[in-house]
């Protein structure tokens, strides 16, 4: 345990002594108010000025406000403590605390920002385990990528839409925008009533050519089926009763995705009993062909019929523990008006339950796009979660976005001259004489745009971030009216959001509407 003394400004006080008094701390801690109100004023050289006044001593440790400026290094000199930068928020001081080893924190870097990196360091070296614990016994090569038999972890693998619509340039640029949100696998999708065997021989070709990731092809045409396998692809997805006779090119290195469509009615069933037979006598029947990396695909269906679909995987699972589950989640995530983030995750966290090996996911939808990512993150954090045996919560990687776990309070002084009561309404506006901006946002490009149209011409200023946008409109010195900056500044925070989110901006609207339910 070592004796720790808190630096704050007035207003957090008292935030700080709550957190103290509420929480079990693994050290003795003194708490040293300074006159300072706000303790992001807080600077280095005036805490050093200030302890050396009081003639601090007998500490291990001096912990100053994460957004003190300077660095805690000037007060160590200074007192001859070793001072270190606590959080940024001062509701986090109870996590530092239960630090057993205080001497970890920066006198530079906030402490948020130095324990997430540990605990991302921690986590890096979990997933790396799972990786390396894969072997020839208990995974299935699918190119170079091993592929467990049961996860975790779990593989994700993208579909790239109307495959034969894109030129080559197209093709790559998408591929690596899925390969960067962290698609494990690569999977071209093509029409699915007509047959196109050399675009599916030229686009495996290229993808294979440029990239060194495995490439999957998801198609029932028989002549699409061999001619992927011509080119060395790596996965075939749907293959059934119906069309596993009509294939003429075998290669026993290609992975081939079962799936159980019933050969007389050219059906999947509903019944989990039916469906789990046809996948095992679609598995005999590839096998028979000579395919030996076989997964079983038992066909994930939307809410409605999801938990008998779910059922047929849970079945089909503990009577072939030996074949990989292969599970495509878009039928899920495009067939309820959710945000998908959420039904993606619960989604993954299930299959890993009944042992789902790889998710399939499209992004052709808007609604639907960052789906690989979302994906990615939540079978990350269902492999930590399976490692600590705990719920998938407090695992230093989540997938809250629009909600936080946490409320900050954040205090204001108490004494007030006079409190006003803003009250939105209509007032007439007045034209900034120097010019307009028409503002939008370009997700092809992953920008925002701003179009300014005025006395200087016509000026296309485009960035990531609002603030960016700013500065260069402050630079040009296209702007003269104090409201007008105020709208911008609003406008472009907006554009940001939307931007990060994936979600449509129209200027002078709202970003989020809140839903209702409907009263009876």
């Amino acid at each position: 345990m070592a004796r720790v003394l808190i630096i704050t400004g007035r207003l957090a006080e008292p935030i700080i002594r709550r957190v103290l008094a509420e929480s079990r701390v693994k050290h003795d801690v003194d708490v040293l108010v300074t006159p300072v109100q706000v303790a992001a004023f807080l600077t280095t050289e005036y805490i050093a000025r200030y302890l050396k006044e009081l003639n601090v001593k007998g500490y291990d440790y001096i912990l100053i406000p994460g957004l003190a400026r300077g660095s805690g290094r000037v007060i160590e000199e200074v007192i001859g403590i070793k001072t270190v930068k606590g959080p940024v928020n001062a509701y986090d001081l109870a996590e530092v605390l239960k630090l057993d080893d205080l001497g970890v924190l920066s006198p530079d870097i906030p402490a948020d920002e130095v324990i997430g990196g540990i605990i991302e360091e921690r986590n890096r070296e979990i997933l790396r385990f799972f990786e390396n614990s894969l072997t020839n016994e208990n995974s299935i090569l699918v190119g170079k990528l091993r592929v467990p038999l049961t996860p975790p972890p779990i593989r994700v693998a993208t579909e790239i839409t109307e495959v034969h619509l894109l030129n080559d340039e197209k093709l790559v640029e998408t591929a690596l925008r899925y390969l960067e949100s962290g698609a494990d696998i690569l999977v071209l999708g093509f029409e699915a009533l007509e047959s196109h065997p050399e675009e599916v021989y030229k686009a495996v070709k290229v993808l294979k050519r440029e990239l060194d990731v495995p490439v999957a092809v998801d198609t029932s045409i028989p002549s699409e089926i061999s001619s992927a396998i011509k080119a060395d692809v790596d996965m075939i997805i749907n293959v059934d009763l119906t069309n596993i006779d009509k294939v003429e090119y075998i290669n026993d290195e290609v992975a081939v995705v079962t799936i159980p469509r019933d050969p007389v009615s050219g059906v999947i069933p509903t019944n989990p009993d039916i469906r789990v037979m046809l996948l095992e006598k679609a598995i005999i029947a590839v096998k028979k062909k000579g395919f030996n990396k076989i997964f079983a695909d038992a066909v994930l269906e939307p809410f409605g019929q999801f938990f008998s679909s779910l059922l047929a995987y849970s079945m089909f699972k503990q009577r072939n523990s030996q074949i990989p589950l292969f599970a495509g989640i878009g039928n899920v995530t495009e067939l309820i008006d959710v945000d998908s983030v959420g039904v993606n995750a619960s989604v993954v966290m299930i299959l890993q339950e009944i042992g789902a090996s790889v998710v399939l996911v499209v992004e052709k939808s808007v609604k639907a796009q960052g789906s690989t990512l979302e994906t990615k993150i939540a079978s990350q954090m269902a492999t930590l979660a399976y490692f600590k045996s705990s719920p998938p919560k407090n695992l230093g990687i989540s997938l809250l976005i629009l909600k936080d776990k946490k409320r900050y309070d954040i205090e204001f002084e108490r004494e007030y001259d006079i409190i006003i009561e803003a009250i939105e309404e209509e007032k007439p506006y007045t034209l900034d004489p120097l010019g307009v901006f028409k503002i939008r946002v370009n997700h092809e490009l992953k920008y925002i745009e701003a179009l300014y149209i005025g006395k200087k011409g016509r000026i296309l200023i485009r960035g990531k971030s609002a603030k960016a946008i700013q500065n260069k409109i402050l630079e040009l010195g296209l702007i003269s009216q104090l409201s007008h900056a105020m709208y911008l500044g609003r406008e472009l925070a907006k554009a940001e959001i939307a931007l990060q989110l994936g979600k449509n901006y129209v200027q002078e609207k709202s970003v989020f509407t809140k839903p209702k339910y409907i009263k009876l």
